[in-house]
């Protein structure tokens, strides 16, 4: 896959910004660094990205904004991405995996290898990312700034991550490619992982399957769906895992409510004669 084709497949999602002006001006980050595929998820105006101020801020990266997409909620946004970064400064108890923008760019261009897809969520303006979003996502990105006065405006933390990209994308263009440290690393690219649609619905199935064996409560779930997020978000299963665990799990919904298979039926019976 060229440079280009890698860094166009690259999602940019932004979670429920305020003001045009920034969407525009990061529409111009992206295409600056070779970037296009922009995702608006509940943003603050449905046309927000072709008011006035985006536009004129978007200064010539219009084809940006006009490619843009809009969601109604974060897992729809990232329902064909294998990996998703969640752009945070806020340290969480149970986040996700912890990486800076050169490692991270590292491992998206290692799982461009297999053509796999990659998407960076940034959130609102004002509040960020709520610690449900960050939850959706494999791994936390964290900006190093002075810790005494570290406000990011959004397109600015954009423009950081799409700079991140683009250099890991060259180097690896160029004849020595120095290896980025990276603890995540895999001897072997990982292949068909399961995208984050595939994980969600594997885990609302999973919950499902609790409830029914009584080991989750629902009115009192504590923090079980935090902690079962986070390990299918560190697990970065294949689809193949996947459907074996939903297979399993369907077994266990299945006993749960009571319904056999013929033969377990007549072993059944046979027993009890």
């Amino acid at each position: 896959m060229s440079l280009a084709n890698s860094l166009a497949s690259i999602s940019i999602v932004l979670v429920k910004t305020s003001h045009p002006g920034n969407v525009g001006s990061v529409a111009r980050a992206m295409k600056t660094m070779g970037l296009g595929d922009l995702r608006l998820v509940s943003p603050r105006f449905d046309d927000i990205a072709s008011q006035e101020e985006a536009i004129a801020l978007a200064s010539g990266a219009v084809d940006v904004l006009q490619q843009a997409r809009v969601y109604n909620s974060l897992p729809e946004a990232l329902y064909d991405c294998h990996r998703s970064y969640a752009l945070s400064a806020r340290m969480r108890e149970l986040g996700p995996l912890l990486q800076s923008p050169a490692v991270a760019a590292a491992e998206v261009f290692e799982a461009h290898v297999t053509r796999l897809k990659s998407a960076f969520v940034f959130g609102a303006e004002r509040t960020g990312l709520t610690n449900e979003e960050l939850q959706q996502c494999n791994r936390q990105v964290y900006i190093p700034s002075n810790p005494v006065y570290n406000s990011l405006n959004l397109s600015q933390a954009v423009q950081i991550v799409c700079y991140a990209l683009r250099v890991e994308g060259e180097l690896r263009e160029g004849a020595d490619v120095p290896q980025v440290p990276n603890p995540e690393k895999r001897s072997a690219p990982v292949v068909n992982l399961a995208t984050a649609e595939a994980v969600a619905q594997l885990q609302a199935h999973w919950l499902t399957a609790m409830e029914r064996v009584d080991f989750l409560n629902p009115d009192r779930p504590k923090k079980l769906i935090q902690r079962l997020t986070r390990l299918l978000g560190k697990a970065q299963l294949e689809q193949e895992e996947v459907d074996m665990l939903r297979g399993f799990l369907s077994d266990v919904v299945r006993v749960a409510d009571g319904r056999l298979y013929p033969h377990e039926a007549e072993r059944q019976q046979s027993r009890s004669e």
